[in-house]
């Protein structure tokens, strides 16, 4: 009777354990989207996560690691549609219906374009240096699988040319998400009817990145 009941007891303190790394987990999406990354701490995550003061350091470390975590299931997700909706595709798409198939996709997921432009910030910080070449290495893996999908379903890409159209569009996203979902002094200025040609669409810029790069490889 005492091993059933040590066995119930060793279950429900694993069950709560994983719903407090999802609450912490699911704040942090949150916070590192809505706030200055600077402004974020593990403590603070853990308290409007409702666990207590330690809890969320013992877990993940430090938040860079907790935000390498996060990005990673970001892209994954990410990298999962665009497998699944190329292939769905019957036919050869032209660069114009690939581009809005990458635009799309990338666009309908705020939370990876706020983790994008915060990752070359991030991964330069605090950062265990094996934990970020496990990450590049999982990305690069996860990256040469979804362009060959790419590279299937375009018209003309060449063997490699889907990785490096994947890497492309990542570090667009990172370089412009700040002006097309401006934050703070630069909302403040972009807002500004002064201002306005410098604000951008970053749907339409990724779709045009895509048309403009395609079109040079063809050419």
């Amino acid at each position: 009777m005492g091993r059933l009941i040590d066995r119930e007891r060793r279950a429900r303190a694993k069950e709560a354990k994983q719903q407090r790394m999802k609450d912490i987990r699911e704040e942090a999406v949150r916070s590192f989207v809505k706030l200055p990354y600077v402004e974020i701490t593990l403590d603070a995550l853990g308290r409007r996560a409702g666990v207590k003061k330690g809890v969320a350091s013992m877990y993940f470390g430090t938040k860079e690691e907790l935000f390498l975590e996060l990005l990673r299931d970001e892209l994954d997700a990410w990298y999962g549609e665009l497998e699944r909706k190329l292939g769905a595709q019957r036919a050869r798409l032209s660069d114009a219906r690939l581009a809005r198939v990458v635009s799309t996709t990338l666009a309908d997921r705020p939370a990876l374009c706020r983790f994008l432009s915060l990752a070359p910030v991030v991964l330069e910080q605090n950062m265990e240096i094996m934990a970020a070449d496990r990450f590049h290495r999982w990305q690069r893996d996860r990256m040469t699988t979804v362009g060959a999908e790419l590279e299937k379903r375009s018209r003309g890409m060449k063997q490699g040319q889907g990785l490096r159209l994947l890497h492309l569009v990542q570090l667009m996203t990172a370089a412009f998400h700040g002006y097309s979902d401006p934050r703070g002094s630069l909302a403040f200025n972009l807002y500004d009817p002064d201002f306005a040609d410098f604000r951008i669409d970053l749907e339409q810029e990724i779709a045009a990145l895509v048309r403009r790069t395609l079109a040079d490889w063809g050419a």
